[in-house]
């Protein structure tokens, strides 16, 4: 059995994905990786992340993806002036620079298809996946799409999940608050990637679900 990885938001940076699963990870086909989302906006080459991944998995690689706050801006501004100018104060100014369009409308149906398509959530085993976290105020926190994506509590109501964790992305985090979170009911995975100027962040993070090891790479973009 190989390995199984969730990774922390990338942000448009290529070149420290890269690294972290070829050199850092050294992943092989055995292996299963799930992304958490937030593949885009802010870094230099989003257009350079989505095409890794679909490289992956066309090169036959198990691989979970999971939607971000910032995916789910971008195709609501697709639609919505209002959210369109949003979107681009949020980074998606830099998304359109790295696939040289000048609107998400524009966008090729393969990478228009890979937003489109991605999870909201997954369960495996003793633990669910997802970008921002879950509504726990609800009987079933699994109704509430929008809190997947922009939720940042930090209770977690186990009796409402079936006793599992959450595995979250979306809130960036030092490497301090990650490793103390692996021994709660609440794992945060967001290093900070692209935020590589301010202190204590600017980490792309992965952990590994069966050994709980914690990997992490600085920012190389």
């Amino acid at each position: 059995m190989g390995r199984f990885f969730a990774i922390g938001d990338i942000h448009g940076c290529y070149k420290t994905l890269k690294y972290l699963l070829f050199e850092k990870l050294e992943i092989t086909k055995e292996d299963r990786i799930i992304f958490l989302g937030d593949y885009i906006d802010k870094g230099p080459n989003s257009k350079k992340v989505i095409k890794l991944i679909l490289k992956l998995e066309l090169e036959g690689y198990e691989i979970d993806k999971l939607i971000g706050n910032h995916e789910i801006m971008l195709l609501n501004s697709i639609k919505s002036p209002f959210e369109y100018h949003n979107w681009l104060k949020n980074g998606g100014k830099e998304t359109l620079e790295s696939f040289d369009i000048l609107h998400p409308n524009k966008l090729k149906m393969k990478y228009l298809a890979f937003f489109k398509n991605l999870s909201y959530f997954k369960i495996f085993k003793d633990n669910i996946f997802v970008h921002g976290g879950l509504n726990f105020k609800l009987d079933n926190p699994l109704e509430d799409i929008e809190s997947m994506l922009w939720i940042r509590n930090s209770e977690v109501l186990t009796n409402k999940i079936g006793g599992r964790k959450i595995i979250v992305g979306h809130t960036p985090s030092t490497i301090k608050e990650i490793k103390k979170s692996l021994s709660s009911d609440r794992i945060l995975l967001d290093g900070g990637c692209v935020y590589k100027d301010r202190k204590d962040l600017g980490n792309l993070v992965a952990f590994e679900i069966y050994s709980k090891k914690l990997f992490f790479v600085n920012n190389m973009d």
